[in-house]
């Protein structure tokens, strides 16, 4: 009788903790997803008219005149580390920006 009460016990047990750790993967998929394909369609939705360009460069967030990254206007203090995932992952496309109104609300999202 006690044999089948400690395997019983031992069955729930590894039950418990499979059911946690597959609990734990989830979340931490979740915090960890990459590209956001809907946020970043909606931006390079206007990469024809992007006034500006946000990429990462040198491990900072990097204010680019054109497409082709090759004019830098300005390395801001926003270390590319520092932001989520899925930032980095928009950031390493390369983000088109509309104009300076949505640079600086960009810059400031990205910055807190």
């Amino acid at each position: 009788m006690i044999k089948l009460k400690i395997t019983l016990l031992c069955l729930l047990l590894s039950g418990a903790l499979y059911s946690g750790a597959m609990a734990i993967e989830k979340v931490n998929g979740l915090r960890n997803s990459a590209l956001p394909k809907e946020v970043y369609s909606s931006y390079s939705a206007q990469s024809e008219t992007a006034e500006y360009y946000l990429k990462s460069s040198s491990g900072f967030v990097t204010v680019f005149k054109d497409r082709n990254f090759k004019t830098a206007l300005r390395v801001t203090e926003i270390e590319s580390d520092s932001l989520r995932k899925a930032d980095r992952a928009m950031l390493e496309k390369g983000i088109p920006v509309r104009d300076r109104k949505q640079l600086l609300q960009l810059l400031e999202d990205l910055g807190s």
